[in-house]
């Protein structure tokens, strides 16, 4: 379903689509566990939906192998303090609207390209908020990974996210994200790495748009019984 969210104190209006479970209408009162999903650079809220993210998203919970869950994929407009935007704006709205929970375990962010760069920007600034958060093909924003320190400095051990880094072996980042397990691993961050064949290109992410969805499930409660 695609939408838009207009807020007064924005300067522009924030695009989105958003998957909603089969179950969403007859159960008002549930909290749902929810993902937000970036695209990359020059894409738009569409990416992850034309990657086959809602067909995923229905098949995995028709088959019983995750809870019901929610799925936003805005789309990054200029003019915007995306950061600021995404976390302070619209999140709270999808809470309030949709039925999100405000748990941070049962919230999870992440993004491909340049939308992992914003999962972990937002997910790592605001650490603790999360409990997961996926980089697909990463390209990180400078010069977060030297600011990852200071993100997670405060933050107790069983409150940090999960961590999900994959990359193909051809793809032009894959450098950059073997450097930044290198970050991970001087940190004590852990995280869940994987270099699959297949390069920097739509085929490579929709053939693991599956695997990913249930690994950002893993953990999420049942939302009978409404929950935070």
């Amino acid at each position: 379903m695609s939408a838009e969210f207009i807020e007064p104190g924005l300067p522009r209006s924030i695009p989105y689509r958003i998957f909603l479970p089969p179950c969403f209408v007859e159960h008002p009162s549930w909290k749902f566990p929810v993902l937000y999903l970036f695209h990359g650079l020059a894409a738009t809220d569409s990416e992850w939906d034309d990657l086959g993210a809602d067909e995923a998203a229905r098949r995995l919970i028709a088959s019983g192998r995750v809870p019901p869950f929610l799925i936003v994929m805005p789309w990054e407009r200029r003019g915007l303090e995306w950061d600021d935007a995404i976390w302070n704006h619209l999140v709270p709205y999808v809470e309030s609207v949709y039925h999100a929970s405000s748990d941070p375990s049962q919230r999870a962010i992440g993004g491909l390209s340049r939308g992992a760069g914003w999962a972990f920007r937002i997910g790592f600034e605001h650490a603790g908020a999360f409990g997961s958060i996926g980089l697909h093909s990463p390209a990180i924003l400078a010069p977060d990974e030297f600011l990852l320190p200071v993100w997670t400095r405060d933050v107790p051990p069983d409150a940090l996210p999960r961590l999900w880094v994959d990359i193909g072996e051809r793809d032009s980042l894959k450098r950059a994200a073997l450097e930044l397990t290198t970050i991970l691993d001087e940190l004590h961050l852990p995280y869940t790495w994987h270099l699959y064949p297949g390069d920097h290109v739509a085929e490579y992410w929709a053939s693991h748009v599956e695997e990913y969805l249930t690994w950002y499930a893993e953990g999420w409660r049942d939302p009978v019984g409404g929950g935070p």
